[in-house]
Formats: structure tokens, sequence, C-alpha cells
């Protein structure tokens, strides 16, 4: 079982890529985008939403690549993701 810090970084980052992924609409071109950052063969869109919900961990190079296609920092994606705790929102509300 993971430590409650580590879970709460792992949730934190599933949203960035999920806010990430909305400043870069739509999930088709996000993903494609996403893939070519990393030079991977392939992603598909259900990776990403597994990704956004939590049920695999996201790579920290794919948290840099979406970083990139969002035209956001690591860190901006980060605060927003904080804000959005704060008010009880989850991406998209």
């Amino acid at each position: 079982m993971r430590n409650p810090s580590t879970q709460a970084l792992d949730r934190q980052v599933a949203m960035a890529i999920s806010v990430a992924r909305r400043l870069r609409p739509p999930m088709k071109v996000f993903a494609a985008e996403v893939r070519r950052e990393l030079g991977w063969y392939s992603l598909s869109r259900r990776a990403v939403y597994a990704w956004e919900r939590g049920e695999a961990r996201v790579p920290a190079t794919a948290l840099i690549a979406a970083a990139h296609v969002a035209d956001k920092s690591v860190d901006e994606l980060l605060v927003l993701v904080r804000g959005l705790e704060r008010m009880g929102l989850r991406p998209g509300e």
C-alpha cells in the first residue's frame, strides 16, 4: 500500500493530465500530440483516460509532455489542480 502523500501526489498528477487535455482539446489531438512529444509509437485515448481516472500511474515524461502540449509548465498545471481541489472541483466541473 502506498503512503497517503504518494497517493495525493498521484491524484494531483492524474488531475494535471486532465487539465492539460482540457487546455488542448479534442482528446484525439491531445493524445496524438503527447505521443509525438514522447516519441512513442502509440498512445491510445483509453490510456490517457486511465491516467486521468488514476487507474494507471502517469509516467513523469508523460506529465512533462502533456504540459508542453498544453503550453504550460508542470508547475502551472499543478497550481491549477490545487486551485480546483481547494474549491472541491475536478477538471471539467
